[in-house]
């Protein structure tokens, strides 16, 4: 720790160097999220009390990014990200395992973006959803196999070994990206996928397709979503599903979030239905709702509660210090946190 304070303190001294007109044309931020909850989950006749992180739109992390002006229209940039368990003040996993990439970008032409990133179709999962991917209430927490896939795919969230392409901005609310992901000898992360969507005043909806070789089968994805604000209300819709072999599983979620002076309520309500050999009364449906209290821009204290209804040998939680899923079992979780973004 000592030792990375003394090159963090070197690191600042150089920059402070650096001429005036050089760092006018040089960006770099350090940025994160500290979120902190109570959570107190039951499965199965079980229950636990914990402390646990990210149940408000993000998990806990820390990130630097930055940018250069290289002239002529053309910016490099790099982005890096961890993972943070601030209960025990720990890293979670590998350092900058939810991001690490560099790019070069053109405002005429888009971006380039080489490194671990988030594949085009996780962010309708993410984006499309009240409650994102995180807390009790979150959209993933009954799509199987989640982060990683079905049938030994790893591709569900991110790749490692990526090259991407996103379009330019300018294009009248149209946006896109496509990825491929070399595995470099690991299975099933494979990876070739795209997104392409609309935004444009209170709409914005988004289709993406992915495709992963692994375990001698083919793992697709495929997922189209959408938000609407209403301004006194905005709905929130989402289709996944994903397949391996005869593994097969479609997730429909609808929500909404209803802006309430300082604050804002979330609901929403998401179905699994997951069908082949052996799975197919594997089923669920979970229905979640909360509310958000901002006491700053940066700042929140929320609450929110969800249950999943299990069918067959379903075995969803909604925690991840949640008791182990029993089949067939319903499990709840309710979270009272606090989080802080900087």
């Amino acid at each position: 720790m000592k030792s990375f304070f003394a090159r963090f303190s070197f690191a600042t001294v150089g920059c402070l160097a650096v001429p005036v007109d050089s760092l006018a044309q040089s960006t770099i931020t350090v940025f994160g999220t500290v979120d902190l909850n109570f959570t107190y989950s039951k499965a199965g006749g079980q229950s636990v009390k914990a402390q646990d992180q990210g149940g408000n739109i993000f998990p806990s992390r820390l990130g630097f990014r930055g940018t250069e002006d290289l002239g002529g229209g053309l910016v490099a940039g790099f982005w890096l990200e961890s993972a943070l368990l601030p209960d025990t003040g720990e890293m979670q996993g590998v350092p900058w395992q939810r991001r690490s990439t560099v790019s070069l970008s053109g405002r005429s032409w888009g971006e380039v973006r080489l490194g671990r990133d988030y594949t085009p179709t996780f962010w309708n999962v993410s984006q499309f959803s009240p409650f994102g991917t995180v807390g009790v209430g979150g959209s993933s927490n009954i799509i199987e196999g989640w982060p990683f896939g079905v049938g030994g795919a790893k591709s569900l969230v991110r790749v490692n070994n990526s090259v991407g392409y996103f379009l330019p901005r300018d294009l009248g609310g149209f946006y896109g990206q496509a990825m491929h992901a070399m595995p470099e000898g690991e299975e099933g992360m494979r990876y070739s996928g795209a997104r392409f969507g609309y935004a444009n005043g209170p709409l914005d909806v988004a289709a993406a397709y992915g495709y992963t070789p692994a375990s001698g089968q083919a793992y697709r994805t495929a997922t189209l979503g959408g938000t609407y604000d209403f301004g006194v209300v905005k709905l929130y819709v989402n289709y996944h599903r994903h397949k391996a072999a005869h593994d097969k599983q479609v997730n429909v979620m609808v929500g909404v979030s209803v802006p309430v002076g300082a604050g804002v309520i979330k609901a929403s309500v998401a179905r699994s239905n997951r069908s082949g050999p052996g799975v197919d009364a594997d089923d669920a449906t979970q229905a979640a709702i909360g509310y958000v209290h901002w006491l700053g821009k940066r700042t929140a204290v929320y609450t929110t509660y969800s249950r999943i209804r299990n069918r067959g040998n379903a075995a969803y939680v909604t925690a991840d210090s949640s008791p182990a899923g029993v089949p067939g079992a319903v499990s709840s979780g309710l979270q009272l946190g606090v989080s802080h973004n900087f």
